[in-house]
């Protein structure tokens, strides 16, 4: 399942740390924000997908190299999200195949995703959501 382009843009800016598209995604898509959070470690927004975005959830679990919740996502057809969580735990052929189905989008969501845990941006998304959320 494709996701929203627009809302993963919003979501990769938001993981670099900018605080205004957040608070959009905070109004308008809850659940693109408390995913940015989970990546990033917030436990509140990890708690709150498994209520209402388990797809959601079980992305944040691959990208932490949680096997079993990759092969979830793989089948449930959820092949962006597995290759972004592919891409990042290391697998070069990720990459090649998001960049073959033109998913460039989905390359600078993991982008920002490590930067986001490289630079623990978690402080500012974590808190803000456990603010707002």
């Amino acid at each position: 399942m494709l996701y929203s382009l627009k809302k993963i843009e919003l979501l990769t800016k938001a993981l670099k740390g900018d605080k205004e598209i957040f608070s959009l995604l905070m109004k308008e898509s809850p659940e693109y924000a408390a995913l940015g959070s989970a990546l990033v470690g917030n436990s509140a927004a990890m708690n709150w997908l498994l209520l209402h975005h388990k797809t959601f959830a079980v992305f944040v679990d691959s990208v932490h190299d949680n096997k079993s919740a990759f092969q979830i996502l793989l089948k449930e057809k959820q092949f962006e999200l597995a290759a972004v969580s592919n891409m990042l735990n290391e697998d070069e052929e990720a990459e090649l195949w998001l960049e073959k189905h033109n998913l460039k989008p989905y390359i600078d969501f993991a982008v920002a995703i490590q930067y986001a845990m490289d630079k623990e941006v978690e402080q500012d998304l974590g808190q803000y959501f456990t603010l707002y959320g």
